[in-house]
């Protein structure tokens, strides 16, 4: 498959680049909040690395003047003790710092990352319904979990472990030049191997984890697919199939982590090499000049200790480059979806829709979905009006346009030509909220959110009281059948309500429409999972609703739209039909086909 056809690929391929400077400051954005704490944690990172710096000069005093130059064995005794207690204390004053360190860089890090998390939940929301008719679902929930997981090393140490590690460094650099500017001219002879180590994994090390991430974030998509469809995958057996495609994808992203793993760990031991190169080094050559008598033992087994910290430093750093490969795509990914537009917005002058009576006009409207062809109109020059009060039937194949006409009313997507008009209100002048909050919609889909029955049914209305729920329940002939629920109204739901049956999370969709209390119903496809005897219930109370509120009904069942004030009838994204169910059969044409079909009863039989 080429790149061009591959989203994976397309999608990762700016994990190519660094961490961008631009990225770098939009991640600084969500540690900004946390700055006095930041700011201490730096200061603590400052003293806790001086206290750091300042042991070996301890031990080099100590040999130095009361081990190798012992005058009095009192004296000596004397200063050995003072020596080990100004020793310990700054041990305990750095053990002290660096869980001060610690603790804030945790406050920060994890801050900032709950703060993104939450970014990204807020925006996913707000996104057009066409986004995600796009893209996988297993790539958004990526985006949201394992991306922003990706960035705790970044955020929570990142400039800990930089600050730390250059200040070491720096200051080790300049001790040892100020013991013996030979001996460092001498262990600098590692350097270049070093650079030249750290230039390779640089290069390959981004290359490595560039081609993880690409996998992960298809391994991801595999997942949530299969879940999403372990209904249809058991119904035809096909376990053992998915099992091996599975396998095949989480073979390659084993593949993968463990180049990206030998990478990392060619370079690590190259650095430990270099080191012990060094310790070598100084050692021969120190040794020498000891014996000379051109520098003390203390100061050679100081230079040891701080050549130890210096290349300490380097493996952080080579660590935490480790880490910004890692986070970098991750960060570039999760500011790509952060910076993707719903394409629905309200208009700037937007006004909020006033109660609405619910009249509505479809005028001259052309839509087709962002994923159809040019030449392809899902509704082409759709007019009609709906008088408020009354209950509209969508009738036609499936494809044929009902669903788009509700979700050009829902304004989840908007018309290419033409208007939508609620009481006279184009809907691109009015806010989405005020008009969505008019508006009760029970899909075929009859998700219910994890919690209490209680709770789903306030969905739509959080405001609305125990009372008031079991009221629209009882209206709606669905108050007995959630009284047999094991605990009522307060069973739990599980996952997407997973311990109902089909037409139980359809009755309970019902009744939370019925609780918003809309001034425009929509009901698509809403009884296709209910049994006939409970169909008949729902029926008897939904005509009486129907009488308060101008509502639309999508229904392959002819039973459900028989009774409607008009019936629209489509066919490949046109009102080829329109009128009461007698008009419509007096008229003989679709309609009259598809009621003969439904119902097994000819128009002519059905007049006499």
């Amino acid at each position: 498959m080429s790149k061009a056809h591959d989203p994976a690929l397309l999608e990762e391929e700016f994990a190519r680049a660094q961490l961008s400077r631009r990225t770098l400051r939009r991640l600084l954005t969500y540690v900004r909040p946390y700055r006095r704490v930041f700011i201490g944690n730096l200061i603590f990172t400052v003293l806790a690395t001086g206290s750091q710096l300042l042991g070996p000069k301890f031990i080099q005093v100590g040999i130095d003047r009361y081990l190798t130059n012992i005058t009095s064995l009192q004296a000596a005794m004397t200063g050995i003790m003072v020596i080990s207690a100004l020793y310990l204390g700054n041990l305990l004053a750095g053990w002290l710092l660096s869980t001060l360190q610690v603790k804030s860089a945790i406050q920060v890090g994890q801050g900032a990352m709950n703060d993104l998390r939450l970014a990204v939940f807020e925006h996913i929301q707000r996104l057009s319904l066409s986004y995600f008719d796009k893209t996988h679902q297993g790539r958004i929930i990526n985006r949201a979990d394992a991306d922003i997981d990706s960035l705790d090393r970044l955020l929570t140490w990142g400039a800990t472990q930089l600050l730390s590690s250059a200040l070491t460094l720096v200051g080790v650099a300049l001790l040892l030049a100020q013991y013996d500017w030979r001996l460092w001219l001498a262990v600098s002879v590692v350097i270049p191997p070093l650079v030249i180590a750290s230039r390779w994994f640089h290069r390959r090390g981004m290359a490595a984890y560039r081609k993880m991430r690409e996998q992960a974030s298809r391994m991801t998509a595999s997942v949530a697919e299969n879940i999403t469809g372990v209904r249809v995958v058991q119904a035809f057996a096909r376990e053992e199939e998915n099992l091996e495609r599975f396998n095949e994808v989480q073979g390659v992203y084993g593949e993968r982590v463990v180049e990206a793993a030998r990478v990392f760990h060619t370079y690590m031991p190259i650095v430990g090499l270099v080191s012990g190169l060094g310790t070598a080094i100084v050692l021969g050559y120190g040794g020498s000049l000891v014996m000379r008598g051109e520098i003390t033992v203390g100061e050679l087994a100081a230079f040891l200790l701080y050549l130890s910290m210096f290349f300490g430093p380097v493996q952080t750093m080579g660590d935490l480059y480790n880490a910004v490969l890692a986070s970098a795509a991750s960060a570039e990914r999760i500011f790509e979806l952060l910076d993707t537009q719903p394409q629905i917005n309200n208009n700037p002058r937007a006004q909020a829709l006033p109660r609405i009576e619910g009249r509505v006009e479809f005028e001259k409207v052309f839509f087709r979905y962002d994923t159809a062809p040019a030449e392809h109109w899902t509704l082409d020059d759709i007019n009609f009006v709906v008088a408020p009060g009354e209950t509209v039937a969508l009738v036609g194949a499936t494809g044929s346009g009902k669903t788009s006409i509700i979700s050009l009313l829902m304004r989840f997507y908007e018309p290419q030509r033409g208007r939508v008009l609620v009481d006279g209100h184009d809907l691109q002048q009015v806010t989405m909220e005020s008009l969505r909050a008019q508006i009760g919609i029970v899909t075929q889909e009859n998700f219910l959110f994890t919690g209490t029955v209680m709770d789903n049914l306030k969905f739509g209305r959080p405001t609305a009281t125990d009372e008031e729920v079991i009221e629209a329940a009882q209206k709606l002939g669905t108050h007995s059948i959630i009284e047999r629920f094991p605990e009522g109204y307060q069973t739990k739901v599980r996952e997407r309500g997973g311990n109902f049956s089909g037409g139980e999370r359809q009755l309970l969709t019902l009744t939370r429409a019925m609780v918003a209390d809309p001034r425009i119903l929509i009901l698509d496809e809403a009884t296709s999972a209910v049994d006939p005897r409970t169909e008949e219930i729902i029926q008897h109370a939904l005509t009486t609703l129907f009488q308060k509120r101008t509502s639309f009904v999508i229904a392959h069942r002819l039973s459900t739209v028989r009774h409607a004030s008009k019936i629209l009838v489509l066919e490949q994204g046109r009102i080829v039909e329109q009128g009461s169910d007698a008009e419509l059969l007096a008229h003989g044409g679709i309609y009259a086909r598809l009621h003969e079909e439904f119902f097994g009863i000819a128009v002519s039989s059905n007049r006499s």
